[in-house]
């Protein structure tokens, strides 16, 4: 808490002493009737303190007011921060900051907010080939030209038919997923696994010619923002089935156990239904990205979209 100023009585002492000596006759009564009126102004600030009515203009905290009374004579919204000891150098009511509430702890990174649904072609996050639990693909972020995963193996490899190639990293899983659906009554097939840039382009101009460029875009990525060139993403569909992408398959036995089990062995669905201002994709009941095991069950357990979740988790290269 601050002590009222004393400034009247030092600038008296120093125009008196600082005063030529012909005028000093002349400044007596002068500081005499400064210092009457100082004596008034202190009498004033005192009878107001103690009868609660406030003085005109800014004035300092008097001592011994408590912050609770401060917000009191202000109508009882002001802000009550809690201090460790009150400033020494705390300024007037009128003129202070509003206070700032700082956690004893180091805050942390804030998290990155999931950007709205939009077509660009800005290049995406985390792209190293070891990056690819987090690499983010999606309407607006697309892969760098020539990206192609180096270690492609056929999805035969853990048990599936259908044919089509993903990344080694994801096999062990892959076939711990297919043995897991068997043994449960559900057989599974690959409609489609890895695509090329360019065949990602050919896909999408054939869905253009079928449904019309605003359709497509609901359904297929443009070239370069396929999760499918990633190699670590399938689309799945019934062994010795058609086409998942009918709504039959989206209320089938073998969706229905991969959207409640997939998840335990590292893929989770990237589109689900109802998330279209998440995701920016229509629900594709079939279609899984593998980001391993931990990450699955973390962002299975946050109950969020894959894309949010990336956004949310994603850090500067």
């Amino acid at each position: 808490m601050q002590r009222l100023p004393k400034r009247s009585a030092s600038t008296v002492r120093f125009a008196y002493r600082e005063e030529p000596r012909r005028c000093r006759s002349l400044a007596r009564p002068l500081a005499v009737a400064v210092m009457l009126l100082t004596l008034a102004v202190a009498s004033r600030v005192v009878w107001t303190s103690a009868s609660g009515a406030a003085p005109g203009g800014p004035v300092h905290p008097a001592v011994g007011v408590s912050s609770t009374q401060r917000s009191e004579a202000s109508g009882g919204d002001a802000p009550r921060p809690s201090r460790i000891a009150p400033s020494p150098t705390e300024l007037p009511a009128a003129l202070a900051p509003s206070p700032v509430l700082v956690s004893a702890t180091t805050s942390p990174e804030p998290a990155r907010s999931l950007p709205a649904c939009r077509y660009a072609d800005e290049p995406a996050a985390h792209t190293r080939y070891d990056d690819w639990q987090r690499t983010i693909v999606d309407t607006i972020s697309r892969l760098p030209k020539g990206y192609v995963p180096p270690d492609l193996v056929a999805v035969a490899r853990a048990g599936l038919t259908g044919g089509g190639s993903i990344r080694l990293i994801a096999i062990a899983d892959l076939r711990a997923l297919t043995e897991a659906a068997r043994k449960a009554g559900v057989r599974l097939a690959v409609e489609s696994a890895y695509r090329s840039e360019a065949r990602q382009r050919g896909t999408f101009a054939a869905w253009v010619r079928t449904s019309g460029a605003v359709e497509a875009r609901r359904f297929s990525a443009r070239a370069g923002h396929s999760e499918h060139q990633l190699g670590t993403a399938i689309d799945f569909k019934a062994a010795g089935g058609g086409s998942p992408w009918t709504p039959a398959f989206a209320r089938s036995r073998h969706a229905g156990w991969l959207a409640a089990n997939a998840w335990r062995y590292g893929w989770i669905l990237s589109y689900p239904a109802g998330a279209q201002a998440e995701t920016c994709y229509g629900a594709e009941a079939w279609h899984y990205r593998y980001v391993g095991r931990e990450v699955a069950a973390e962002a299975h357990a946050s109950g969020m979209t894959l894309r949010a979740w990336l956004w949310r988790h994603a850090t500067p290269d």
